[in-house]
C-alpha cells in the first residue's frame, strides 16, 4: 500500500488513536508525537497510547508526558494506527484500542512486519519509522514548514534508530531528512545530550551489575549480558534504562553477536540481539518467535534465565557456523 492511500484514510478520519509499542524507544515515541502534533493542527482528535512508561529522557519532546496508558472508551476511534510495531503483540495491552477502531493502519520499517492492519505502510529500507512519518507529513502539505516541536520529534526518531547516525542502517536519505529538520531550527546538541548523555545514578549502578555479568563464548565471538529483576530492585533503575546496554556486549573487539537477556516480572526473558560483520540476528530472533532487523533484533522467551541462556547460546553458535 502507498503513502497516498494512508493519507486518504487519515483525511477521512476525525478521531485517531496512535499506538506505540511496548518498552517504547525514541523512534516509536518521536514518530507518534510528530504525527499527532501535525494532525491536531487540522482539527482532528488525536490520542497516543503506550502500555509502558515513557522513558524520562524522552520527556523533553512536546506531548510526551501526555501519552496515555488506558482508554475509558475504546469504541469511538475512526482510525487506529500502530506505530513502529512489527506485529500486533507489540502493542501489548493497547491492542484492544487498535482492534476496536473502525479502520486500522500499520506504519513500520521492520523486515519482520506481519502486515496485520487493514492498511500497511511498511518500508523495510527506511532506517526508522520516523522517516516514513516524515514522508506522510510532507505529503499532507508539501509547502508547509515543519514546526520545531515536530522537527524535534522526527529527528529524535531517526537518531534513535540509527544510533545517532552511526549504525549501518543509516542511509543518504536519513541524512537528507535530518538536514531539513536541522534547518527547522532544532538544537541538535540538546537532543543528542538527552538521548545519549543523560544517565541517572540508578542506571549507572545497573550498568555496573550488567557488565559484571558479561560472559564471552565461542572463542570470544559471542558476548552475553544478563539483568535480573533483583538487579533492578537493588539498583532502583527503571526497565527503560536498560536501553542500549546490549551494545557494551556487541562493541567488544572480536565479538560478532552481542546479547542482552533481561528477566521480566512474569518470569519470561526478554532478549536483545546485536551483530557485526553482516551477521543476521533477525534469523536468531525469529527462531524464538521474535523479529527485527539484520543487525538488531529481539524476542521474548518463556523460560528461566538459565534455560534461555543455554538455548540462545546454542542457536547463536549455530548461526555463526552458517554465516561465517
Amino acid at each position: 500500500m502507498t503513502i497516498k492511500a494512508a493519507l486518504h484514510l487519515i483525511e477521512n478520519s476525525h478521531r485517531i488513536a496512535l499506538i506505540a509499542h511496548v518498552q517504547p524507544d525514541g523512534d516509536a515515541i518521536g514518530s507518534c508525537l510528530a504525527l499527532a502534533e501535525t494532525l491536531k493542527e487540522t482539527g482532528r482528535i488525536i490520542d497516543i497510547y503506550c502500555q509502558d512508561e515513557i522513558p524520562v529522557f524522552l520527556h523533553f519532546l512536546k506531548g510526551a508526558v501526555n501519552i496515555k496508558k488506558k482508554n475509558q472508551d475504546i469504541s469511538t476511534y475512526d482510525l487506529g494506527i500502530a506505530i513502529d510495531c512489527s506485529d500486533e503483540e507489540r502493542m501489548g495491552t493497547c491492542i484492544d484500542i487498535f482492534k476496536s477502531a473502525k479502520n486500522t493502519m500499520n506504519i513500520d520499517h521492520h523486515i519482520s512486519n506481519t502486515y496485520f492492519a487493514m492498511l500497511n505502510i511498511v518500508d523495510h529500507k527506511a532506517a526508522a519509522t520516523g522517516e516514513i512519518v516524515y514522508k506522510i507529513l510532507r505529503l499532507l502539505d508539501n509547502k508547509k514548514i515543519i514546526r520545531k516541536p515536530v522537527a524535534e520529534a522526527l529527528y529524535t526518531a531517526i537518531s534513535a534508530d540509527t544510533g545517532g547516525f552511526r549504525y549501518r542502517n543509516t542511509t543518504a536519505e536519513s541524512y537528507r531528512i535530518a538536514a531539513e529538520l536541522v534547518e527547522c531550527g532544532i538544537d541538535v546538541e540538546y537532543i543528542t545530550d538527552k538521548l545519549y548523555k543523560t544517565n541517572s545514578i540508578e542506571r549507572i549502578r545497573l550498568l555496573e551489575k550488567a557488565l559484571g555479568s558479561l560472559t564471552l563464548y565461542n572463542n570470544n565471538q559471542i558476548a552475553i549480558i544478563s539483568i535480573t529483576q533483583k538487579d533492578l530492585a537493588v539498583t532502583g533503575a527503571k526497565e527503560y534504562e536498560i536501553e542500549n546496554m546490549v551494545n557494551y556486549a556487541k562493541d567488544i573487539v572480536g565479538v560478532k553477536i552481542g546479547i542482552l537477556m533481561k528477566e521480566a516480572n512474569d518470569g519470561s526473558v526478554r532478549v536483545s540481539f546485536r551483530s557485526k560483520d553482516e551477521i543476521d540476528v533477525s534469523r536468531l530472533a525469529e527462531q524464538y518467535g521474535g523479529g527485527g532487523h539484520k543487525a538488531a533484533a529481539g524476542t521474548t522467551i518463556r523460560m528461566s534465565m538459565e534455560r534461555a541462556r543455554d538455548a540462545i547460546l546454542e542457536s547463536a553458535i549455530e548461526l555463526l557456523r552458517e554465516q561465517i
